[in-house]
């Protein structure tokens, strides 16, 4: 594998999905985000389609119990593995041809990146720091009731987008970072099938304000772990399926794994 570093620019709720705790970071009630502007230039000019494969990373344990982990590193937990194991046997048993892989540069995703790389061949693989999860700066570590009840983290989203906890940054920040970066994906890989690899909240947020208009739906576009969600760009964005996860079945439940 082969790894290239690309420079950066400048509520959580529980919500239970069969034996999966989805972690996702909460713009509900916000405002619908103007989305013209950080959408200008998303289409291509070229009839060739492109195609992103969006893999959320296998489980955490920080997953488990419930604790943001956002910008923090952290490796995948054994089921976790099982989980990027099962997502990039599926890729294989489809014949995908991926011709390059971009990762969040944090460790639970690149793992899942590398675990899925060396089942489709190796293709060249990019970390970019504008996959990475929303930075909740100083409130990281924190778990999710201490975010919603203690620092009324939800309720300061709702009242203005713009905030940003201490050392951290807003849900505006968040949101425009991982369109740029999608946005200049897809426009240096026309033509081509893409894997990303990256989290939770950054692909529901994405996905909300690239297919919905409007970064207050993140909910309608959660992922589990290892699920698969795929975008075209013929040239506007289509989303083909989303939190495809029939490769999990074989996991088992969260319990087994205690």
């Amino acid at each position: 594998m082969i790894y290239v570093i690309l420079p950066r620019e400048s509520f959580i709720n529980c919500v239970r999905d069969n034996t999966h705790i989805l972690p996702s970071v909460c713009i509900n009630n916000l405002p619908a985000v103007d989305t013209s502007r950080i959408m200008q230039g998303m289409t291509q000019t070229s009839n060739a389609m492109t195609r992103l494969l969006l893999v959320r990373h296998g489980e955490t344990d920080a997953n488990v119990s419930g604790t943001w982990q956002g910008s923090t590193d952290s490796d995948l937990n054994d089921r976790g593995r099982a989980q990027a194991a099962a997502i990039a046997n599926r890729l294989q048993s489809e014949a995908r041809k991926i011709d390059v892989i971009y990762t969040s540069p944090l460790g639970r995703a690149m793992e899942t990146a590398r675990i899925i790389s060396d089942h489709v061949g190796n293709p060249p693989t990019l970390r970019d720091p504008n996959l990475a999860e929303f930075h909740l700066g100083d409130w990281e570590g924190l778990t999710y009731d201490e975010l919603r009840f203690e620092k009324r983290l939800w309720d300061q989203f709702a009242a203005d987008p713009n905030f940003a906890p201490p050392g951290g940054e807003s849900a505006i920040e968040f949101g425009t970072r991982l369109i740029t970066s999608l946005q200049t994906i897809a426009q240096t890989n026309t033509g081509k099938t893409v894997l990303v690899v990256s989290h939770g909240g950054a692909i529901s947020t994405a996905l909300s304000v690239m297919v919905g208009q409007d970064g207050s739906r993140w909910q309608e576009y959660q992922m589990a772990n290892c699920a698969l969600s795929e975008l075209t760009f013929t040239p506007k964005p289509t989303l083909v399926c989303l939190n495809e996860k029939s490769h999990l079945d074989s996991i088992g439940a969260l319990a087994e794994w205690d």
